[in-house]
């Protein structure tokens, strides 16, 4: 199978041609690298270096297709030419036997041009980082892709595999997920790049906290009644706090919630957030990872009030879950922006085990 137009490849660097050159020929089910072990016959790019004595202008000198392989026609690291890796009388040689016909010598050092020009490929190779991961594909290890996933915490045995998307994917979001200082910025950032979707972070959400009844202000004796005591003494030893009386059974804490906002969504989709937890999974898994086990995060969606469709028991073309789908009696305006369906985050959908989620695509 022939190759496309080169051509354009002229304009480019050695080793941007060699990587082009390598994606197409792995495209076209060849997966021979270059300047390995193969036989120099099935490698997939045949590099020769220029003997022209002109000055170059540029990596390369021209770019042909010799069959199916590609040949590339290189001005570095020649073994004669304009910037010799052996005497000048060598390259004089080479011009002479030319002259008259004769290319045996020139096809001689273009055995060690090739070779010598794969190696300088290969280091481009172990020191680019684009290079590596698009090498992965071919079985090959990314060094520096696992170095990014073991700063985020991935990188561990038991830490793989529980996400419902690539662990690759959150490379580009080490930044983020190495930092130990969380923000609104980097929680928003994580979960807007790994799901696609619109949505919003609202920090320092107040929202009520269960007291344990252990800590609950009673009358009585023992341990249920030591949380009752009026004030502050005034002997308290420094760093203590005292067992202060309380009324209720929960208090309000905004240090340890946020609001991850979605929306303003059709009336399908809110339903089937609400319906399926395999569309919030991945929401809760990010949220957990990126946030911390200490955060108690909740999905609030937004509707439109034209979006809502009237109750009706029974319909099953838009049927209604009480409590979060469902709205009583008419809307000031149609375009009114809904807020009351708002759903907690499960912290266990990081440690369940992995499922395959197209929820993202369905959405």
């Amino acid at each position: 199978m022939a190759l496309p137009d080169l051509s354009y490849l002229k304009r480019a660097t050695f080793a941007q041609a060699a990587r082009v050159l390598g994606l197409l020929s792995r495209r076209k089910g060849r997966d021979r690298t270059t300047g390995h072990d193969a036989i120099p016959e099935d490698e997939v790019v045949r590099f020769v270096a220029s003997q022209r004595m002109g000055l170059p202008h540029s990596d390369l000198q021209d770019i042909t297709q010799d069959g199916e392989r590609a040949r590339v026609i290189a001005n570095i690291l020649g073994s004669a030419g304009r910037t010799p890796a052996l005497p000048a009388p060598y390259s004089e040689l080479q011009l002479e036997r030319r002259r008259s016909r004769d290319n045996s010598f020139a096809d001689f050092l273009n055995l060690f041009d090739h070779r010598a020009l794969s190696f300088f490929y290969r280091i481009e190779e172990k020191y680019r980082w684009p290079l590596m991961v698009e090498r992965t594909g071919t079985g090959e290890d990314d060094p520096i892709g696992q170095l990014m996933l073991a700063l985020s915490g991935m990188d561990t045995r038991g830490e793989t595999g529980r996400l419902d998307l690539p662990e690759r994917q959150l490379i580009p979001l080490t930044v983020h997920l190495a930092d130990t200082r969380r923000s609104r910025h980097s929680v928003e950032t994580v979960l807007q790049v790994a799901t696609g979707l619109d949505l919003r972070v609202i920090e320092a959400e107040p929202t009520w906290m269960a007291v344990p009844p252990q800590e609950q202000s009673r009358l009585g004796f023992g341990t249920l009644g030591a949380f009752n005591q009026l004030g502050v003494p005034e002997d308290l030893p420094e760093g203590e706090s005292g067992q202060a009386a309380m009324i209720g059974e929960a208090v309000l804490d905004v240090q340890h919630h946020f609001l991850i906002e979605m929306g303003p969504m059709p009336y399908a989709t809110l339903r089937a957030f609400c319906a399926e937890t395999r569309f919030r999974r991945l929401v809760s898994q990010l949220a957990t990872l990126s946030a911390g086990l200490d955060q108690r995060p909740s999905l609030r969606l937004l509707i439109a009030a034209r979006e809502v469709p009237a109750l009706r028991l029974g319909d099953e073309e838009t049927p209604a879950m009480l409590g979060w789908t469902t709205w009583l009696g008419e809307f000031e305006s149609a375009d009114e922006v809904l807020s009351d369906c708002v759903i907690p985050i499960d912290h266990t959908a990081i440690h369940q085990e992995k499922a395959v989620v197209e929820a993202m695509a369905e959405v």
